[in-house]
């Protein structure tokens, strides 16, 4: 087992639903979709912190096992504290080449709340 699958945890796709709410606005609804491994590991950027930006969401890199599929703005939430992400990316840009010893992918991610 490598050093990056031991910092997997479990993660699940969260899916959403929109209706009519009968008074020709939507409601939107959130269900559980299918669960996968990732590492969420927070990105520091330098200027950010200095600037102490408010208006920037925290940013996340993902790795995730080669195959697991994650497309742009799919949103997911880590099991353990129910934390929340939406993926700034598609996996299929950065997959590891089959060759490779670890099967990993990796992508970014922003902490997101679901509206």
């Amino acid at each position: 087992m490598s050093l990056i699958e031991t910092m997997m945890v479990d993660c699940t796709k969260r899916v959403k639903t929109s209706a009519s709410d009968g008074l020709l606005g939507r409601t939107n609804s959130w269900t559980n979709g299918t669960t996968f491994k990732a590492a969420i590991i927070k990105q520091q950027n330098q200027e950010d912190t200095e600037a102490e930006r408010p208006d920037l969401n925290e940013r996340y890199l993902i790795v995730v096992p080669t195959g697991t599929a994650l497309a742009f703005h799919d949103v997911f939430k880590r099991d353990s504290d129910g934390a929340v992400f939406r993926v700034l990316g598609d996996v299929r840009d950065s997959e590891a080449p089959a060759q490779s010893s670890v099967q990993i992918t990796k992508v970014q991610a922003e902490r997101w709340v679901e509206e």
